[in-house]
């Protein structure tokens, strides 16, 4: 047998190790996500979602926990006939399913299900959430079949199918951040109020089919006096309740008998607001709502994400920044009260309280996924001639994920700055979005121990048993009060804007 040349030889060498270098790349191309950014995968030519009769394909991607990362999967159709197909998702913990989200990050129809052309690709972009406090593992595939009279893909109930889709979205923090100063002339918002209020049998009341509205004070017009019996008779007209001039007026819309009580049982609110300027500012390390009337409005605490109706509407606080995650922290408060409360049977302290222990146990809030549980230290002012700056705080450490208003809070929110606490009154607390007209507790202290005084060796009585509650005035109230309270909870800096733009007809939507 004759022997090749040796220069036939070393060509045939170099081929022979081209095609196996080819080879080698193109299985890793084929099996390999690669990252266009940082935070962006793109699962390029031919893909690890290629499809390929009779297999599916997947590949593992790991989400940050408080994360959100964006993926492009392109998909191949490299027969010549059409296909159905659906892009479907699984952790590698089951447990963790239910902490991550994945939208179509579009604005058209959803596209991660469909059919697909034969010799043809599409693009699908997705959104992956991760609302859990530890990284997750999660398997992005593909099952597909050929498009014939009916697709059965076979899809198992470990995985599961991307069915929405996110047109628009802007991260909460940076809304927040990006909030313009508005000026606003004098109005009122009309609030759906569903609380029930509950009339003795011999009140009467003050009505009128309209009002005057001026300096945030409703003054009734064509008056006339009523008993409660008579009201169902005058459904939709105006009432102060006490008077015929107020700040918040309300309309019946329902009125009932119960337990020979009548009850007004639906109703709209009206709330004013004043003339004047409201926005964000920066105070220290974090951002406030200030004035009367900012555009913070967002709706939370939803019994079924996809329908507003189903929301409560809350406010935004502002931005918090958290020393152990080095990130800010959206602080909202819920817009209406909840029953009144006694801060505490005895002491000041907000873990033994019995408000903390009513919205730890009782109250329901239906995602603690949203919610940050901070470690923090209670806020402690003396007396009424300290400034923002002096506030102290209690040596005890708490710990929660539901809470109430700091006084710090509700002092940022007026449009007045540099001032002692008691100089919070007149227009700076008017001009103040937190300010609902009623007193409501905070959870900031009024704690002072005991002392003596080193010139006159008086023993000067310390004060305990206070904490400081807000309204129309700022006050150091006793714990055995029965006050408003409106939960505040942290939302994680993961959280996005995908509706509304914080005005009170158009709430922040967030997911």
């Amino acid at each position: 047998m004759n022997r090749l040349p040796a220069k036939q030889i070393y060509l045939l060498s170099i081929i022979v190790l081209g095609i196996i270098a080819l080879s080698i790349y193109s299985t890793y191309a084929i099996f390999t996500f690669e990252a266009s950014t940082s935070d962006i995968l793109s699962i390029k030519t031919p893909g690890s979602l290629s499809l390929m009769e009779n297999i599916t394909k997947y590949k593992q991607v790991t989400v940050p926990k408080d994360s959100v990362i964006t993926t492009d999967v392109d998909i191949y159709n490299n027969f010549n006939y059409s296909l159905c197909y659906s892009v479907w998702y699984k952790t590698a913990n089951e447990a963790d399913l239910s902490k991550i989200k994945i939208y179509e990050n579009n604005d058209a129809t959803l596209t991660t299900s469909g059919t697909i052309d034969a010799v043809s690709s599409k693009r699908v972009k997705l959104l992956l959430i991760n609302d859990s406090e530890d990284d997750v593992k999660v398997k992005l595939g593909l099952s597909y079949a050929e498009n014939s009279t009916a697709c059965e893909l076979n899809i198992s109930s470990d995985k599961k199918q991307i069915s929405a889709t996110l047109n628009t979205q802007n991260n909460l923090n940076n809304v927040v951040m990006n909030t313009q100063v508005k000026n606003s002339e004098s109005g009122y918002l009309t609030y759906n109020d569903n609380e029930t209020i509950v009339v003795d049998n011999d009140r009467s009341f003050m009505i009128g089919n309209s009002f005057d509205y001026k300096d945030e004070v409703f003054t009734l017009k064509e008056t006339k006096t009523i008993s409660i019996n008579e009201l169902s008779n005058y459904l939709n007209y105006y009432t102060c309740l006490d008077s015929d001039s107020c700040s918040i007026l309300y309309r019946a819309n329902e009125v009932s008998q119960k337990d020979e009580k009548y009850q007004i049982t639906k109703y709209d609110k009206l709330i004013g607001y004043r003339k004047g300027s409201s926005g964000i500012r920066k105070v220290a390390n974090n951002y406030y709502y200030y004035g009367d009337n900012p555009d913070n409005f967002i709706y939370y605490n939803c019994q079924n994400e996809l329908d507003i109706k189903t929301c409560e509407l809350w406010r935004i606080i502002g931005l918090a920044y958290d020393e152990e995650s080095k990130r800010y922290l959206t602080k909202i408060i819920r817009d209406d009260y909840l029953n009144k409360q006694k801060y505490n049977d005895n002491g000041e302290e907000w873990t033994d309280s019995n408000i903390d222990k009513y919205l730890t146990k009782e109250y329901k809030l239906t995602n603690n996924l949203y919610q940050k549980e901070l470690t923090f230290k209670q806020e402690n002012i003396t007396n009424l001639d300290q400034k923002l700056t002096d506030i102290t705080y209690l040596d005890n450490q708490n710990k929660g994920r539901v809470m109430i208003m700091n006084l710090s809070d509700y002092l940022n929110a007026s449009a007045c700055t540099d001032k002692t606490v008691a100089e919070y009154t007149g227009d700076c607390l008017t001009d103040n979005w937190l300010n609902k007209g009623a007193t409501e507790w905070t959870m900031t202290a009024n704690y002072v121990e005991e002392m003596t005084d080193p010139e006159t060796n008086e023993v000067i009585p310390g004060i305990s048993n206070k904490v400081y509650a807000v309204g129309s005035a700022i006050t150091a109230s006793e714990v055995t009060s029965e006050l408003n309270i409106r939960p505040v909870v942290y939302l994680k800096d993961r959280m996005l804007v995908t509706g509304g733009n914080g005005s009170f007809a158009s709430p922040y939507i967030i997911r």
